[in-house]
């Protein structure tokens, strides 16, 4: 016996969506370049993905001693992975971490760690 149904699942899944796109922010994805590199350089060339809607909430200061700025909160099937650099309001971050949120086995959203590129 479960305790939620599989129309509560989908629900909590819209739900999360329609929160998401409220926010009425986008970001930019784009994608490092596969390619060789010399050791110790980050010159990495990033190439376009698309654009993404998101909730991005910058981190308070108390909790800036995990190297983190901000998180972003984006769609279950959002295409996003470590490594990728996301413009949100004018601002450079990179993603370091990608976390599906689950609730009762269903993947309602994704939620990305990020770190604030400052001259990125």
């Amino acid at each position: 016996m479960t305790c939620v149904s599989e129309v509560e699942r989908q629900q909590a899944v819209a739900d999360v969506r329609a929160i998401i796109l409220a926010a009425g922010q986008e970001a930019q994805v784009s994608r490092p370049v596969p390619g060789e590199r010399l050791f110790g350089i980050d010159a990495t060339e990033y190439a376009a993905v698309g654009t993404i809607p998101v909730e991005c909430v910058p981190t308070p200061p108390e909790e800036l001693a995990q190297k983190i700025d901000g998180t972003a909160h984006v769609l279950p099937d959002a295409d996003v992975l470590v490594q990728d650099r996301l413009v949100i309001a004018g601002v450079v971050y990179r993603v370091q971490a990608v976390r599906p949120e689950r609730w009762f086995g269903v993947v309602t959203h994704q939620v990305l760690s990020l770190v604030c590129l400052h001259g990125g």
